[in-house]
Protein backbone atom coordinates (compact mmCIF):
# COMPACT_ATOMS: atom_id res chain seq x y z
CA UNK A 1 0.00 0.00 0.00
CA UNK A 2 1.39 3.46 -0.92
CA UNK A 3 2.52 5.62 2.16
CA UNK A 4 0.83 9.18 0.78
CA UNK A 5 2.11 12.02 2.15
CA UNK A 6 -0.31 15.28 2.46
CA UNK A 7 -0.27 18.85 2.79
CA UNK A 8 -3.50 20.29 4.47
CA UNK A 9 -3.39 23.86 4.74
CA UNK A 10 -5.29 25.35 7.69
CA UNK A 11 -3.65 29.09 7.66
CA UNK A 12 -7.69 30.26 7.23
CA UNK A 13 -8.55 28.93 10.34
CA UNK A 14 -9.15 32.07 13.04
CA UNK A 15 -9.42 32.62 16.27
CA UNK A 16 -13.41 33.57 16.29
CA UNK A 17 -14.47 30.37 14.08
CA UNK A 18 -16.35 31.62 10.81
CA UNK A 19 -17.79 29.27 7.98
CA UNK A 20 -14.39 28.85 6.85
CA UNK A 21 -12.86 27.41 10.27
CA UNK A 22 -16.15 25.58 11.12
CA UNK A 23 -15.58 23.57 7.73
CA UNK A 24 -11.88 23.25 8.17
CA UNK A 25 -12.07 21.42 11.28
CA UNK A 26 -14.67 19.27 11.02
CA UNK A 27 -13.21 18.14 7.76
CA UNK A 28 -9.84 17.77 8.93
CA UNK A 29 -11.66 15.63 11.90
CA UNK A 30 -13.52 13.07 9.80
CA UNK A 31 -10.31 13.00 7.29
CA UNK A 32 -7.65 12.46 9.83
CA UNK A 33 -9.60 9.36 11.29
CA UNK A 34 -10.54 7.76 8.12
CA UNK A 35 -6.87 8.46 6.56
CA UNK A 36 -5.05 6.84 9.40
CA UNK A 37 -6.20 3.73 8.55
CA UNK A 38 -4.93 4.15 5.17
CA UNK A 39 -1.07 4.90 6.43
CA UNK A 40 -1.08 8.09 5.11
CA UNK A 41 0.60 11.20 6.60
CA UNK A 42 -0.78 14.30 7.03
CA UNK A 43 1.04 17.89 7.34
CA UNK A 44 -1.16 20.38 8.49
CA UNK A 45 -0.36 24.46 8.25
CA UNK A 46 -1.82 26.88 10.93
CA UNK A 47 -1.24 30.15 12.28
CA UNK A 48 0.97 29.96 15.74
CA UNK A 49 -1.54 32.00 17.65
CA UNK A 50 -4.41 29.48 16.44
CA UNK A 51 -2.70 26.52 16.63
CA UNK A 52 -3.75 25.65 20.69
CA UNK A 53 -7.52 26.37 19.45
CA UNK A 54 -7.23 23.93 16.51
CA UNK A 55 -5.93 21.01 18.91
CA UNK A 56 -8.94 21.96 21.41
CA UNK A 57 -11.21 21.78 18.57
CA UNK A 58 -10.40 18.56 17.32
CA UNK A 59 -8.08 16.95 19.39
CA UNK A 60 -5.40 16.60 17.43
CA UNK A 61 -1.59 15.43 18.60
CA UNK A 62 1.72 15.44 16.82
CA UNK A 63 2.07 11.65 16.02
CA UNK A 64 3.51 9.76 13.34
CA UNK A 65 0.23 10.23 11.25
CA UNK A 66 -0.22 13.67 11.55
CA UNK A 67 3.11 17.18 12.01
CA UNK A 68 0.97 20.21 12.75
CA UNK A 69 3.27 23.17 11.36
CA UNK A 70 2.79 26.10 12.70
CA UNK A 71 2.88 29.42 10.70
CA UNK A 72 4.50 32.75 12.60
CA UNK A 73 4.75 34.85 9.73
CA UNK A 74 1.89 37.15 8.53
CA UNK A 75 0.35 38.10 4.82
CA UNK A 76 2.75 38.29 1.89
CA UNK A 77 5.38 36.30 4.07
CA UNK A 78 3.12 33.60 5.13
CA UNK A 79 2.26 32.95 1.61
CA UNK A 80 5.58 32.72 0.34
CA UNK A 81 6.64 30.79 3.93
CA UNK A 82 3.92 27.69 2.49
CA UNK A 83 4.83 27.90 -0.86
CA UNK A 84 8.84 27.10 0.04
CA UNK A 85 7.57 24.41 2.34
CA UNK A 86 5.31 22.75 0.23
CA UNK A 87 6.99 23.05 -3.14
CA UNK A 88 10.67 22.90 -2.25
CA UNK A 89 10.79 21.11 0.93
CA UNK A 90 8.01 19.31 0.94
CA UNK A 91 7.61 16.32 -1.67
CA UNK A 92 3.70 16.21 -0.96
CA UNK A 93 1.46 13.98 -3.06
CA UNK A 94 -1.77 15.70 -2.44
CA UNK A 95 -2.19 20.01 -1.22
CA UNK A 96 -5.55 20.22 0.38
CA UNK A 97 -6.64 24.16 0.24
CA UNK A 98 -9.93 23.93 1.93
CA UNK A 99 -10.95 27.49 0.55
CA UNK A 100 -9.84 29.70 -1.98
CA UNK A 101 -5.91 31.06 -1.20
CA UNK A 102 -2.91 32.75 -2.77
CA UNK A 103 -1.09 30.47 -3.29
CA UNK A 104 1.42 29.06 -5.96
CA UNK A 105 1.80 25.65 -6.33
CA UNK A 106 1.70 22.75 -9.07
CA UNK A 107 -1.47 22.44 -10.77
CA UNK A 108 -1.40 18.41 -10.36
CA UNK A 109 -1.09 18.02 -6.96
CA UNK A 110 -4.15 20.65 -5.52
CA UNK A 111 -7.39 20.32 -4.31
CA UNK A 112 -8.94 23.81 -4.07
CA UNK A 113 -12.64 24.34 -1.92
CA UNK A 114 -14.70 26.79 -3.58
CA UNK A 115 -17.46 27.86 -0.74
CA UNK A 116 -19.52 31.04 -1.69
CA UNK A 117 -19.85 32.75 -4.95
CA UNK A 118 -21.81 36.01 -3.10
CA UNK A 119 -19.27 39.08 -4.28
CA UNK A 120 -21.10 37.66 -8.29
CA UNK A 121 -24.20 37.37 -7.09
CA UNK A 122 -24.72 40.07 -4.94
CA UNK A 123 -21.95 42.52 -4.52
CA UNK A 124 -22.81 46.26 -3.64
CA UNK A 125 -21.53 46.00 -0.24
CA UNK A 126 -17.71 44.83 -1.32
CA UNK A 127 -15.26 47.21 -2.07
CA UNK A 128 -13.83 47.52 -5.66
CA UNK A 129 -10.31 45.92 -4.31
CA UNK A 130 -12.35 43.31 -2.51
CA UNK A 131 -14.70 42.47 -5.70
CA UNK A 132 -11.24 42.18 -7.81
CA UNK A 133 -9.36 40.49 -4.87
CA UNK A 134 -11.83 37.58 -4.62
CA UNK A 135 -12.28 37.21 -8.66
CA UNK A 136 -9.03 36.45 -8.01
CA UNK A 137 -8.90 33.77 -5.42
CA UNK A 138 -11.84 32.17 -7.61
CA UNK A 139 -9.88 32.24 -11.08
CA UNK A 140 -6.69 30.85 -9.31
CA UNK A 141 -8.79 28.01 -8.10
CA UNK A 142 -9.86 27.31 -11.12
CA UNK A 143 -6.81 27.52 -13.37
CA UNK A 144 -4.32 26.46 -10.83
CA UNK A 145 -5.84 23.48 -9.84
CA UNK A 146 -6.51 19.91 -10.96
CA UNK A 147 -10.01 19.37 -9.00
CA UNK A 148 -12.05 21.93 -7.97
CA UNK A 149 -14.07 20.94 -4.62
CA UNK A 150 -17.46 22.18 -3.89
CA UNK A 151 -19.73 22.45 -0.74
CA UNK A 152 -23.11 22.44 -2.44
CA UNK A 153 -24.99 21.77 -5.78
CA UNK A 154 -25.62 25.31 -5.48
CA UNK A 155 -21.83 26.42 -5.04
CA UNK A 156 -21.23 24.45 -8.33
CA UNK A 157 -23.85 25.78 -10.35
CA UNK A 158 -23.02 29.50 -9.40
CA UNK A 159 -19.14 28.20 -10.20
CA UNK A 160 -20.46 27.54 -13.98
CA UNK A 161 -22.77 30.54 -14.09
CA UNK A 162 -20.32 33.36 -13.80
CA UNK A 163 -16.92 31.56 -14.84
CA UNK A 164 -15.78 30.09 -17.32
CA UNK A 165 -14.31 26.50 -16.19
CA UNK A 166 -11.36 25.25 -18.03
CA UNK A 167 -12.61 21.53 -19.72
CA UNK A 168 -9.85 19.38 -17.86
CA UNK A 169 -11.11 20.56 -14.50
CA UNK A 170 -12.14 17.51 -12.01
CA UNK A 171 -15.18 18.47 -9.88
CA UNK A 172 -15.77 17.11 -6.40
CA UNK A 173 -18.15 16.97 -3.75
CA UNK A 174 -17.01 18.11 -0.25
CA UNK A 175 -19.96 19.34 1.13
CA UNK A 176 -20.46 21.26 4.77
CA UNK A 177 -22.90 19.61 7.27
CA UNK A 178 -23.76 20.34 10.63
CA UNK A 179 -20.64 21.11 12.88
CA UNK A 180 -19.88 18.83 15.83
CA UNK A 181 -19.67 21.66 18.41
CA UNK A 182 -23.86 21.86 17.65
CA UNK A 183 -24.05 17.77 17.28
CA UNK A 184 -22.76 17.28 20.58
CA UNK A 185 -24.82 19.48 22.39
CA UNK A 186 -28.28 17.74 23.12
CA UNK A 187 -31.33 17.94 20.99
CA UNK A 188 -34.42 19.53 22.37
CA UNK A 189 -37.24 16.47 23.28
CA UNK A 190 -40.50 17.24 21.50
CA UNK A 191 -42.22 17.77 23.99
CA UNK A 192 -39.81 20.56 25.32
CA UNK A 193 -40.53 21.72 21.84
CA UNK A 194 -44.19 21.69 22.17
CA UNK A 195 -44.04 23.24 25.29
CA UNK A 196 -42.91 26.28 24.05
CA UNK A 197 -45.67 27.27 22.12
CA UNK A 198 -48.13 26.93 25.26
CA UNK A 199 -47.03 30.38 26.08
CA UNK A 200 -47.35 33.52 23.40
CA UNK A 201 -44.78 35.43 24.13
CA UNK A 202 -42.50 35.23 20.82
CA UNK A 203 -39.16 35.05 20.84
CA UNK A 204 -37.23 35.03 17.57
CA UNK A 205 -33.67 34.82 16.59
CA UNK A 206 -31.40 35.92 13.57
CA UNK A 207 -28.39 35.06 13.00
CA UNK A 208 -25.49 36.89 10.42
CA UNK A 209 -23.96 40.16 9.83
CA UNK A 210 -26.81 42.91 9.92
CA UNK A 211 -26.96 44.15 6.36
CA UNK A 212 -29.25 43.80 3.17
CA UNK A 213 -27.35 41.01 2.02
CA UNK A 214 -28.53 39.24 5.06
CA UNK A 215 -31.44 40.45 4.79
CA UNK A 216 -32.07 42.95 7.76
CA UNK A 217 -34.02 45.39 5.68
CA UNK A 218 -36.59 41.94 4.94
CA UNK A 219 -36.37 41.35 8.90
CA UNK A 220 -37.08 44.94 9.38
CA UNK A 221 -40.58 44.42 7.26
CA UNK A 222 -41.78 41.70 9.34
CA UNK A 223 -41.30 43.75 12.46
CA UNK A 224 -42.77 46.77 11.58
CA UNK A 225 -46.09 44.62 10.37
CA UNK A 226 -45.77 42.92 13.35
CA UNK A 227 -45.66 46.36 15.41
CA UNK A 228 -48.46 47.51 13.91
CA UNK A 229 -50.60 44.06 14.35
CA UNK A 230 -50.19 44.20 17.92
CA UNK A 231 -52.15 47.10 18.42
CA UNK A 232 -55.14 45.10 17.58
CA UNK A 233 -53.91 41.67 17.22
CA UNK A 234 -53.85 40.48 20.77
CA UNK A 235 -52.65 36.94 20.23
CA UNK A 236 -48.85 37.44 20.83
CA UNK A 237 -48.57 38.84 24.61
CA UNK A 238 -44.86 40.15 23.58
CA UNK A 239 -42.94 39.75 20.70
CA UNK A 240 -38.82 40.16 20.95
CA UNK A 241 -36.21 39.30 18.28
CA UNK A 242 -32.82 38.63 18.91
CA UNK A 243 -30.46 40.23 15.93
CA UNK A 244 -27.19 37.77 16.29
CA UNK A 245 -24.13 39.43 14.40
CA UNK A 246 -22.22 42.11 13.55
CA UNK A 247 -23.17 45.33 12.48
CA UNK A 248 -22.06 46.63 9.50
CA UNK A 249 -22.27 50.01 7.67
CA UNK A 250 -25.58 49.25 6.45
CA UNK A 251 -26.96 48.53 9.87
CA UNK A 252 -28.37 52.34 11.07
CA UNK A 253 -29.08 53.24 7.05
CA UNK A 254 -31.52 50.55 6.89
CA UNK A 255 -33.30 50.90 10.41
CA UNK A 256 -33.32 54.93 10.22
CA UNK A 257 -35.01 56.50 13.09
CA UNK A 258 -37.27 53.38 13.50
CA UNK A 259 -37.99 52.30 16.79
CA UNK A 260 -40.49 49.76 17.33
CA UNK A 261 -43.50 50.55 20.13
CA UNK A 262 -44.80 46.49 20.32
CA UNK A 263 -41.68 44.79 19.33
CA UNK A 264 -38.71 44.36 21.78
CA UNK A 265 -35.68 44.71 18.93
CA UNK A 266 -32.44 43.01 20.43
CA UNK A 267 -28.79 43.79 18.80
CA UNK A 268 -26.72 41.14 20.66
CA UNK A 269 -23.21 41.09 19.05
CA UNK A 270 -21.02 38.05 18.91
CA UNK A 271 -22.25 35.51 20.96
CA UNK A 272 -20.43 32.47 22.39
CA UNK A 273 -21.35 28.84 21.07
CA UNK A 274 -23.09 28.24 24.25
CA UNK A 275 -24.88 31.22 24.77
CA UNK A 276 -25.64 31.27 20.96
CA UNK A 277 -27.04 27.61 21.63
CA UNK A 278 -28.96 28.61 24.95
CA UNK A 279 -30.86 31.39 21.97
CA UNK A 280 -31.77 29.02 19.63
CA UNK A 281 -33.17 26.48 22.46
CA UNK A 282 -35.03 29.40 24.00
CA UNK A 283 -36.20 30.59 20.48
CA UNK A 284 -39.72 29.88 18.37
CA UNK A 285 -38.42 30.41 15.45
CA UNK A 286 -35.14 31.67 13.47
CA UNK A 287 -35.20 34.39 10.37
CA UNK A 288 -32.96 33.18 7.34
CA UNK A 289 -34.19 36.22 4.96
CA UNK A 290 -30.73 36.27 3.03
CA UNK A 291 -30.00 37.43 -0.52
CA UNK A 292 -27.60 34.71 -1.11
CA UNK A 293 -25.41 31.96 0.88
CA UNK A 294 -23.03 29.80 0.25
CA UNK A 295 -24.38 26.98 2.76
CA UNK A 296 -26.24 28.29 5.51
CA UNK A 297 -24.12 26.70 8.69
CA UNK A 298 -26.72 28.78 11.22
CA UNK A 299 -29.54 27.24 9.27
CA UNK A 300 -28.65 23.70 10.04
CA UNK A 301 -27.10 24.53 13.83
CA UNK A 302 -31.47 25.74 14.76
CA UNK A 303 -32.58 22.35 13.05
CA UNK A 304 -30.24 20.29 15.37
CA UNK A 305 -31.89 22.41 18.12
CA UNK A 306 -35.56 22.67 16.67
CA UNK A 307 -35.53 25.94 16.28
CA UNK A 308 -38.23 26.46 13.26
CA UNK A 309 -36.43 28.65 10.26
CA UNK A 310 -38.08 31.27 8.39
CA UNK A 311 -36.33 31.33 5.20
CA UNK A 312 -35.84 33.48 1.88
CA UNK A 313 -36.18 31.97 -1.51
CA UNK A 314 -32.85 30.93 -2.63
CA UNK A 315 -31.16 28.38 -4.33
CA UNK A 316 -28.90 27.06 -1.18
CA UNK A 317 -32.09 26.66 1.23
CA UNK A 318 -34.00 24.66 -1.30
CA UNK A 319 -31.12 22.60 -1.47
CA UNK A 320 -31.10 21.75 1.74
CA UNK A 321 -34.83 22.18 3.13
CA UNK A 322 -36.41 20.92 0.03
CA UNK A 323 -39.05 22.00 -2.60
CA UNK A 324 -42.12 21.21 -0.42
CA UNK A 325 -40.79 23.87 2.72
CA UNK A 326 -42.22 27.17 3.14
CA UNK A 327 -39.96 30.17 1.13
CA UNK A 328 -40.81 33.90 0.96
CA UNK A 329 -39.88 36.54 -1.62
CA UNK A 330 -40.41 39.90 -3.05
CA UNK A 331 -43.42 37.91 -4.22
CA UNK A 332 -44.99 37.16 -1.09
CA UNK A 333 -43.56 39.76 1.30
CA UNK A 334 -41.48 39.61 4.43
CA UNK A 335 -44.50 41.52 7.05
CA UNK A 336 -47.71 40.14 6.70
CA UNK A 337 -47.27 36.40 5.23
CA UNK A 338 -44.39 35.56 7.87
CA UNK A 339 -46.68 36.48 10.42
CA UNK A 340 -49.54 34.82 9.46
CA UNK A 341 -47.20 31.59 8.97
CA UNK A 342 -45.79 32.41 12.33
CA UNK A 343 -49.19 32.69 13.93
CA UNK A 344 -50.46 29.59 11.67
CA UNK A 345 -47.44 27.07 13.43
CA UNK A 346 -48.68 28.21 16.95
CA UNK A 347 -52.34 27.76 16.55
CA UNK A 348 -52.53 24.57 14.56
CA UNK A 349 -51.01 21.78 16.46
CA UNK A 350 -50.95 19.21 13.43
CA UNK A 351 -49.52 22.06 10.83
CA UNK A 352 -46.58 22.61 13.66
CA UNK A 353 -46.06 18.50 13.93
CA UNK A 354 -45.37 18.20 10.15
CA UNK A 355 -42.86 21.15 10.07
CA UNK A 356 -41.04 19.36 12.86
CA UNK A 357 -40.66 15.98 11.14
CA UNK A 358 -39.52 18.38 8.33
CA UNK A 359 -36.93 19.57 10.45
CA UNK A 360 -35.80 16.27 11.92
CA UNK A 361 -35.96 14.32 8.17
CA UNK A 362 -33.51 17.41 7.06
CA UNK A 363 -31.18 16.59 10.17
CA UNK A 364 -30.90 13.14 9.05
CA UNK A 365 -29.89 14.21 5.68
CA UNK A 366 -27.55 16.96 7.18
CA UNK A 367 -25.46 15.57 9.24
CA UNK A 368 -23.05 13.44 8.22
CA UNK A 369 -22.16 16.15 5.61
CA UNK A 370 -18.35 16.33 6.79
CA UNK A 371 -18.02 12.60 7.12
CA UNK A 372 -19.40 12.45 3.23
CA UNK A 373 -17.03 15.13 2.52
CA UNK A 374 -14.04 13.19 4.13
CA UNK A 375 -15.32 9.84 2.48
CA UNK A 376 -15.30 11.37 -0.75
CA UNK A 377 -11.92 12.83 -0.59
CA UNK A 378 -10.32 9.77 0.74
CA UNK A 379 -11.45 8.22 -2.46
CA UNK A 380 -10.85 10.21 -5.30
CA UNK A 381 -7.32 10.75 -3.74
CA UNK A 382 -6.51 6.84 -3.50
CA UNK A 383 -8.49 6.36 -7.38
CA UNK A 384 -6.35 9.38 -8.93
CA UNK A 385 -2.87 8.87 -7.25
CA UNK A 386 -2.16 5.69 -6.16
Amino acid sequence: MKKFKIAFIATSFIQKPDGISVYIENLLKEFIELSIKENMQIDIFIKKENLDLLKERTNLVNNKYINLKSIGTKNFFKTIYIMSKVLWKGNYDIVILPNPMPLILPDQKTIRVIHDLSFKSFSEELSIIKKIYSNFLILLTLYASTTIGYISETTKKNILKYFKVPKNKKFLYLPNGIPLKVKIQERPSLEKVENKFLSNNLKIIVVGRINRHKGFDRVLEFVKFADKAMQNDKFFKSIEIYMVGKKTEETDIILGNYQPENVKLNFTGFLTDKELNKLYKESYFCFFLSRNEGYGLPLVESLWLRTIPVLSDISIFREIMGDDYIFFSEKTGYGENIYKFVKKVFKDTEYRKNILSKIDNVVDKEKNGYKIAAQNLLKYIKDNYT
